[in-house]
């Protein structure tokens, strides 16, 4: 029998993680527009830069596997370009959970905008704004095949804080992709939970 005690700490390891438009423990997130210095200078964004080279409705789908000692929950992540202008791009995803002998919840659209460019907060580093976390580490580099396609991608690895305890991430990561995400595996001891995450269809 499943505890609900033991499917609130799934919950959290859930949506621990870098999907792209979701704020995650250790990312990097731009502050408010009206506290942004207009002195500063502009760069581009990066989730602008990456989804900008593909063409409206092509997407990718993620399969995320939770799993504890309360069995295991299932996230299918579905993310499109919904809109692609010269000074944004608008981005969809709508998320899937399954938990056992749970009915499916299928959670509504959500569309997040990213400008072509922003004003780089004071004493940040353009390279460090864009990695999945502010602790990541670069540690590798790994060739990943997705059907018939082959993607190079960077390792990233780091660990993270939570109420749950210490997490360790480790990414597979490739601008050739949609959200940059081709491969997630995350692991916390304190809770024996381990996630992983994998692209299961990808239309460009």
């Amino acid at each position: 029998m499943k505890t609900k005690s033991g499917w609130v700490i799934l919950g959290l390891a859930v949506w621990m993680g870098c999907d792209a438009g979701n704020a995650s423990p250790g990312k990097i997130v731009l502050p408010p527009m009206s506290a942004v210095d207009e002195s500063l200078p502009k760069v581009a964004h990066p989730e602008y830069v990456n989804w900008s080279q593909f063409e409206e409705k092509d997407f990718v789908v993620r399969k995320r596997l939770v799993t504890n000692a309360s069995g295991t929950v299932v996230v299918i992540t579905k993310s499109w370009l919904d809109k692609k202008e010269p000074d944004r791009v608008s981005v969809g995803s709508q998320v899937t959970v399954e938990r056992p002998n749970e009915p499916i919840v299928e959670n509504d659209e959500n569309i997040v905008s990213y400008p072509a460019t922003y004003r780089l907060p004071a004493g940040m580093d353009e390279a460090r704004f864009s990695l999945p976390s502010a602790k990541a580490k670069e540690t590798g580099t790994e060739t990943v095949k997705i059907g018939e396609t082959e993607f190079e991608t960077k390792i990233f690895e780091w660990e993270e804080s939570s109420e749950a305890g210490p997490t360790s991430v480790k990414l597979w990561r490739s601008e050739a992709i949609p959200g940059k995400i081709v491969r997630q595996e995350m692991f916390t001891k304190q809770i024996e939970t381990k996630s992983t995450e994998e692209i299961i269809e990808l239309r460009l």
